[in-house]
């Protein structure tokens, strides 16, 4: 029972998002599989690994599925996460850390101008408000 309201919440939560805070969500999920797969792979726990790595390439491909191709900025997005999902591939294989580190900082840095872009865009919008 206690499971299932649990997941109740998390669907709700999940559904009620906006498109930004989604986005958000999905690459600190990213960042928290690639920080447990080098700590797995430091440990030497290879299948914990490679199961961390391939969540973080299945959140990647969702991220791929659902980018809008009609604008520069979503075809620009598909070729840096074509980019990191090779890269994570040939980091799985081999279980490169360092590879994996790679791809850490650029979710990571990608995460954060995510953030400030919807804080400007907000700041914006109150400003054209405040103008009407």
């Amino acid at each position: 029972m206690y499971s299932r309201d649990v997941k109740s919440y998390q669907e709700k939560y999940i559904s009620t998002m906006t498109p930004s805070e989604m986005v958000t969500l999905l690459y600190s999920e990213i960042i928290k599989n690639l920080n447990k797969s080098i700590a797995a792979i430091s440990g030497k726990k290879i299948p914990e690994a490679h199961q961390h790595i391939v969540k973080a390439q299945d959140i990647l491909l969702y991220m791929i599925k659902n980018l809008d191709l009609r604008y520069e900025i979503g075809t620009e997005l598909l070729k840096l996460y074509d980019f990191m999902y090779d890269a994570l591939v040939k980091a799985n294989i081999n279980k490169d850390a360092e590879l994996i580190k790679r791809v850490l900082n650029m979710v990571t840095e990608l995460k954060a101008t995510w953030i400030e872009a919807e804080k400007r865009s907000r700041a914006m919008s109150h400003d054209t408000v405040k103008c009407i």
